[in-house]
């Protein structure tokens, strides 16, 4: 049985949330929704890295940078 918490993020989806959160980062918001459940994302820009999870299943990714 394939649960959220088994998935992996594919190279696909993970660049399909970082375009969200780039759109996000430059025009405030963005209309792309979660590739898993389509719910909203959440986006933490911490400077050198960023993170970006859905508010509803366990989609998740980060960029760490130096």
């Amino acid at each position: 049985m394939d649960t959220d918490q088994e998935r992996k993020i594919t190279e696909e989806g993970f660049f399909f949330v970082e375009d969200a959160f780039l759109e996000f980062k430059d025009h405030g918001s963005t209309e792309k929704k979660c590739p898993w459940c389509s719910s909203e994302l959440i986006f933490f820009d911490g400077g050198t890295g960023h993170s970006i999870r859905c508010s509803v299943c366990s989609l998740s990714a980060t960029v760490r940078g130096i």
